[in-house]
């Protein structure tokens, strides 16, 4: 039963979805990657190891607004990219988002909108002993993202900047484009 009803429910939304939305954006390190970095430095410095810091949140989304355009849904895919440092050789954390906005004013080419979004986030992380060793870590943790405020400028082809608490980081910029 499941497996029926599922793509009927992708289908008939996507039926009933007046334009899609392709974005891409950049911005400042996530709330949870400043609470990863300073957790990871807390055990570090018990340890002796130094950690990354974290470079910026890069997304890509794809969404779908309903007819009226008063709302949006769809998918975030986000990466947080770390430097490195003596003992690890590389980190990232890349989120799998499923999201939804609300436009509760939408005149002209100005939009403003508040959304949120949960999903999974794979934390990936390969560390380089003295001796030049490599070993990876990965966890798997639940991701989430509220975007308090968002501010969308344009028309078909758009700027956005928005808010955020969550894996988007504080603060991200960016474009889209409606078909």
């Amino acid at each position: 039963m499941k497996k029926i009803f599922f793509p009927l429910l992708i289908m008939g939304a996507s039926l009933n979805a007046q334009k899609i939305e392709v974005s891409a954006s950049y911005g400042m390190p996530s709330v949870y990657g400043t609470a990863y970095d300073l957790a990871s430095s807390i055990v570090g410095s018990v340890i002796d190891q130094e950690s990354p810091s974290s470079n910026g949140v890069a997304a890509v989304g794809v969404m779908m607004y309903t007819k009226n355009m008063k709302l949006r849904y769809g998918l975030d895919i986000v990466n947080e990219f770390y430097g490195k440092t003596e003992s690890v050789s590389k980190q990232n954390i890349m989120s799998v988002l499923p999201k939804i906005d609300y436009f509760w004013f939408n005149k002209g080419k100005l939009g403003l909108y508040s959304g949120g979004s949960v999903g999974v986030s794979f934390i990936n992380t390969t560390y380089t002993s003295k001796d030049k060793k490599e070993s990876k870590d990965t966890d798997t943790v639940l991701g989430f993202n509220l975007v308090p405020i968002g501010l969308r400028y344009g028309g078909d082809l758009s700027v956005f900047v928005e808010a955020n608490v969550g894996m988007k980081g504080i603060a991200q910029a960016g474009v889209s484009y409606r078909f």
